[in-house]
């Protein structure tokens, strides 16, 4: 029975690094697209710089409200 307990290392150690590599695919994934993402963003401000004020403003608006109920 304590043998079932005993975790075999080289399993697990297998099923680590498989995690490991998936946890930085995902990660060089996402820092490619918030990349992406700041640079559309950077743009767009530039292009509507009104628009974007506008947005943000909203944003605040409805931000504060949802905190101000709390």
């Amino acid at each position: 029975m304590i043998d079932r307990l005993q975790p075999s290392e080289s399993g697990y150690a297998d099923q680590a690094e498989e995690l490991k590599a998936k946890a930085l695919e995902y990660a060089m994934t996402a820092q490619t697209r918030f990349a992406e993402g700041r640079e559309f963003l950077k743009t767009y401000v530039n292009k509507e710089p009104v628009r974007a004020l506008g947005i943000a403003l909203g944003l605040g608006v409805v931000v504060g409200w949802l905190i101000k109920r709390r």
